[in-house]
């Protein structure tokens, strides 16, 4: 491959899907499971049962995802990914009995986010962009996903306003069906990896983690930075909730903080051209310890703001730089396998800490606890990416 190889409308086309899988998926999930819409029909536990497990299902099957993915590349996988997208949300539209909702969310709807979010995405950029374009193509890409939230999330509540809850959950499987069969069909190139190779890549196993330190501490690093701040960024409304804020200037400033992302997630990856990814990383890792402080601090209202400020600013930097590093390291034949190993580990990590915080949060009446066991998280985080570059591991594992 050429190095300065960018296909551009391929990397568009892809973004473009993956911003329409992310809204719908992820993002109008928080609109379709309240009250006014699927919350007002089933439960709201048996509707977080179903949600979180098809997270917890998305990472399990993420590995396997990864490992066709580098023999088969990507365009199989973001078809398949669409239909069984579009079966789950065609199911849940017109269903009325609540276990039918959790077997489709489970069956369908988890490793169809396997095959349509960011990970697959990330993938095609280490196989069909030049490693000098990698960091553009991935800049491009986490920008045009970040439209997903400011996006669908009002879009969401009007459509369940005007049409109500079934209706819009069907059309927007649809909508994913549509956009994955154009996108895989017209935009994608048809050459996959095993094209140029006698036989897949062998099995990435467990121990690599641990035998490549590197790898197991720059994995280490991933898992606690993603179920922190998936725990915070499910969690934040009721923290600062309870702290007596009002609930509708706390949605405002979680609107702001996601438009605050968009700096970090353009930049991240064009400053990784002069100056070390895991650097970066590190300094927007204590940018996010700062934010946790002042989620701990909560009141008066300016530490509130200013929280939102420091974490949108901050979780925007983080949010590119995890396949920087990683295209970097391990970009090769089984990059994909590579991927969707550590990505398994984070999915699940960050399906279950949520839960894990509303217990603790239960268990001590408040969140101050839960907010400091997240805190010290984030910086172990911090501490896991700088051991991952330092001499006693890269002196015997040199950065390839």
């Amino acid at each position: 491959m050429m190095p300065d190889r960018y296909p551009r409308a391929t990397v568009v086309a892809i973004a473009a899907f993956v911003f329409i899988a992310f809204g719908v998926e992820l993002y109008a999930m928080s609109v379709l499971l309240t009250e006014n819409a699927a919350g007002g029909e089933f439960s709201i536990s048996l509707l977080s049962l179903a949600f979180g497990g098809s997270v917890v299902i998305a990472g399990l099957v993420a590995p396997r995802v990864g490992r066709w993915a580098d023999h088969h590349a990507v365009r199989g996988l973001m078809i398949l990914g669409a239909v069984l997208a579009f079966l789950a949300l065609a199911t849940v539209s017109l269903t009325d009995s609540g276990w039918i909702v959790v077997l489709a969310f489970w069956l369908l709807l988890g490793p169809a986010q396997a095959m349509t979010l960011y990970e697959p995405a990330f993938v095609a950029v280490g196989l069909w962009v030049g490693a000098n374009k990698r960091n553009h193509a991935i800049a491009l890409l986490v920008v045009i996903g970040g439209l997903a939230g400011p996006v669908f999330l009002p879009l969401t509540g009007y459509a369940v306003d005007q049409f109500g809850w079934r209706q819009t959950t069907f059309a927007y499987g649809t909508a994913i069906l549509v956009a994955g069969l154009i996108v895989s069909i017209v935009f994608l190139p048809k050459d996959k990896p095993s094209t140029h190779r006698p036989k897949p890549p062998p099995p990435v196993r467990w121990r690599r983690f641990v035998e490549d330190r590197r790898l197991g501490f720059q994995t280490l690093a991933v898992v606690l930075l993603f179920a922190s701040m998936n725990s915070m960024l499910f969690h934040r409304v009721a923290v600062f909730e309870e702290q007596g804020f009002d609930v509708a200037l706390i949605a405002i400033l979680a609107g702001v903080s996601g438009v605050l992302t968009f700096p970090g997630r353009y930049l991240a990856p064009r400053l990784a051209h002069h100056v070390a990814a895991t650097t970066i990383l590190t300094w927007s890792v204590v940018g996010l310890v700062g934010a946790m402080i002042l989620a701990i601090i909560g009141t008066p209202e300016v530490v509130m703001v200013a929280h939102f400020a420091f974490f949108g600013i901050f979780f925007g930097f983080t949010l590119p730089l995890r396949p920087v590093i990683m295209n970097d390291w391990f970009a090769g034949d089984d990059f994909g396998s590579v991927m969707g190993k550590q990505w398994s580990a984070a999915a699940v990590a960050g399906g279950v800490a949520p839960t894990l915080i509303g217990v603790g949060r239960d268990a001590f009446g408040s969140y101050f606890w839960p907010l400091v066991v997240l805190a010290v998280a984030v910086a172990l985080a911090a501490v896991f990416n700088e051991l991952s570059v330092s001499r006693f591991v890269t002196r015997s594992e040199p950065v390839s």
